[in-house]
């Protein structure tokens, strides 16, 4: 299999294989069953060899990421989008349990023409909800229409399959179909959208053309142009639809529905509905003028074969002897009667007969309908009318082989190969052995030649891109040889290389930036500053404004804080001087100095409380040296009381004195003696 997905096999833990439904040059779509909700789902998996391809992740991705932003009863739901193990993607859809449009024309016929309107309102409702979100679908069709019943067993229609839908506006991360190249049906593409090598752009009235399509073969069963393939679709580049009524005789259609679908079928686009509400509303009158109407046969009434007396004018004509002279009279006027117009018939039988020969077609029908009117069994006209379609469908023939040539010519000249290719196609059907076919063939053979190495040429580049985008320039350099093989004129190759130069220079560029950018961290973190500016001067031409404004707030506010330390280091030097001299006023003075400057405040806070603990500590050892000196003076003059008393002051302000044993005792031996 080209996909992860094989039949039996679960994704992710919870989506079960069942069968194939179908499968194209994307990838394949399978029926799943979601085995915790027991629901059927529709999966669609990206092929193996797409998978590595950027433009068709790209395309596929770009379809889940669409199908999230419409939510409609009309549109079918997507689920859900992952990405496998081997590196494919897929996407999980709602199961819409019915058939197509499509095959249900081909099992059932024309759809009634009220059923068909309804319909027609359902698909357009849903192309509201695809083009209000800024998108067109490029693809409607019968196949992307799905018919379903619901639960009270009434028709509804859901749109399928967003794999050609664009934005309406510029948008370059959807737009991955190249410039020029056809996108979409032939057999129910707008005309605009079949020239696409002419560069108009598609609108949503593409898609509202589409569904005229759609809607006209529901209804009549039948393609509004005549011929098939390549005929039909260039016919409506320079025709108008056939009427929808008369289209299928069996099929009586109201003409009021065959005036809307003129209208959606407008060669013009500028003729057509505006917009999907525009078409609805239209279709909205139909209906009501319908009421409960439907398609109907017509019934062919065949006479009944006339009696030979019926043919004769009733009774049987009486013989001319049986006859009076009044009735013999009139039998003879009305013989030269006869007679006259019998003349006048030749005449004008001769008349028609030398105005085909002269190419005066429309001469010959008037002629003949009035050879017609004067003697309606003249023996000559059936002949005359064989010979004058003869002469018409010649003529016709000659015109159309004169159309094609122009068309082939003016779409050769074009270099619109696609269209060229349909036109001679078309040109050749009629004429086999036309004249110029050899040289007809020979130029579109030579666009077919320049369009296949205009491929080559584009994967050769898409590869090649794609590499310099990971970074592996080696590859690049393949894929430019590649392009050099592919392109003669060279013109694609030398850019390229331009491009390659370009990225590795950027590439070489960006890692010395990196490298530069790591060493001015590496200098700011150790505060060599000098050094950053350096790196910042380097760096700052190369980035952008916002970074490199970013990387010299962050130098300048390193300097600053660096400026900051060093004043701050001058002022503590200070305070440790005054605190060192026990200047208390001068330190407490430096404290708030440093408390009025920025950013000082904690700091000034921390020095006054180390000035506070500083002058308390020497307040108390000067309180107990002066306590020391008095007691021993006391104990020297032998005055027990007093000196017991200043013991005992000494010893409050400090219970730990190491002198206190031995002041007692002095004390003890004072009161002993």
């Amino acid at each position: 299999m080209t996909t992860s997905a094989a039949i039996g096999s679960i994704l992710e833990g919870k989506y079960e294989i069942v069968r194939l439904l179908g499968q194209g040059g994307m990838g394949e779509v399978f029926l799943a069953r979601h085995l915790h909700l027991h629901e059927e789902r529709v999966i669609k998996v990206l092929r193996r060899d797409r998978a590595a391809d950027p433009a068709s992740q790209q395309r596929f991705l770009r379809e889940a990421r669409l199908a999230t932003q419409i939510k409609h009863p009309n549109v079918a739901i997507l689920y859900d989008c992952s990405r496998l193990e081997d590196g494919g993607f897929y996407m999980v859809w709602e199961h819409v349990e019915g058939q197509d449009l499509g095959e249900q024309l081909a099992d059932q016929g024309p759809f009634p023409v009220t059923q068909a309107v309804d319909l027609a309102i359902q698909a357009l409702r849903g192309l509201e909800a695809i083009h209000s979100r800024g998108i067109v679908h490029r693809d409607i069709s019968p196949d992307n229409l799905m018919i379903h019943r619901d639960s009270g067993e009434r028709l509804r229609l859901k749109i399928i399959d967003l794999g050609l839908a664009k934005a309406l506006g510029p948008d370059p991360a959807w737009e991955v179909t190249q410039a020029g190249t056809f996108m979409g049906k032939l057999r129910y593409c707008s005309p605009e959208q079949a020239q696409t090598g002419e560069g108009d752009s598609l609108d949503r009235r593409s898609d509202l053309y589409s569904l005229g399509l759609v809607l006209y073969e529901m209804v009549s069963g039948t393609f509004p142009f005549e011929g098939a393939g390549p005929a039909a679709l260039l016919a409506r580049l320079h025709k108008d639809p056939l009427p929808l009524a008369g289209r299928n005789p069996a099929v009586e259609v109201p003409a009021a529905l065959g005036q809307v679908v003129e209208r959606a079928l407008a060669r013009d686009r500028d003729d057509r509905f505006a917009d999907a509400i525009a078409f609805i509303e239209a279709l909205d009158d139909v209906r009501r003028s319908l009421a409960d109407m439907s398609t109907r046969q017509v019934p062919v009434h065949i006479a009944p074969p006339a009696s030979a007396a019926a043919r004769s004018g009733g009774a049987e004509r009486p013989r001319s002897a049986e006859l009076s002279a009044e009735e013999r009279s009139r039998l003879l006027a009305q013989i030269d009667r006869a007679a006259r117009r019998q003349h006048e018939t030749t005449l004008m039988v001769e008349g028609v007969n030398q105005a085909i020969a002269e190419g005066r077609h429309e001469d010959a029908r008037r002629l003949l309908a009035e050879a017609e009117a004067a003697s309606a069994a003249g023996p000559a006209l059936h002949g005359l009318k064989r010979r004058l379609a003869e002469a018409e469908a010649s003529e016709g023939n000659r015109r159309r082989l004169l159309e094609l040539e122009a068309m082939v010519t003016r779409y050769i000249q074009g270099k619109q190969q696609q269209l060229a290719r349909l036109a001679l196609d078309s040109l050749l059907e009629i004429a086999p052995t036309h004249p110029r076919r050899g040289d007809f063939e020979s130029w579109v053979a030579l666009m077919d030649d320049e369009a296949a190495q205009d491929a080559r040429l584009a994967a050769a580049l898409a590869a090649g891109r794609e590499a310099l985008a990971a970074g592996d320039f080696r590859r690049a350099r393949r894929q430019l040889q590649a392009l050099r093989r592919a392109d003669p004129g060279g013109t694609s190759a030398a850019d390229f290389e331009r491009e390659i130069e370009r990225t590795q220079g950027e590439a070489a560029q960006g890692e010395e930036t990196s490298r530069r950018r790591q060493r001015f961290e590496e200098r700011l973190a150790a505060g060599d500053l000098a050094a950053a500016a350096d790196e910042l001067a380097w760096l700052e031409p190369r980035m952008s404004r916002v970074a490199g404004d970013d990387l010299r707030r962050r130098l300048e506010a390193t300097r600053r804080g660096e400026r900051d330390r060093r004043e701050t280091e001058r002022v503590v030097s200070r305070f440790e001087e005054r605190l060192a001299a026990l200047d208390w006023a001068g330190a407490r003075q430096v404290a708030r100095e440093l408390a009025a400057a920025d950013h000082g405040e904690t700091l000034a806070r921390e020095l006054f409380a180390r000035v506070d603990e500083r002058e308390k500590v020497e307040r108390r050892r000067a309180a107990l040296a002066d306590g020391e000196l008095q007691l021993d003076a006391l104990i020297a003059r032998g005055e027990a009381d007093q000196a017991e008393l200043a013991l005992k002051i000494l010893l409050q302000i400090d219970p730990a004195h190491p002198r206190r044993r031995q002041l007692e005792r002095q004390i003890q031996g004072l009161r002993t003696r």
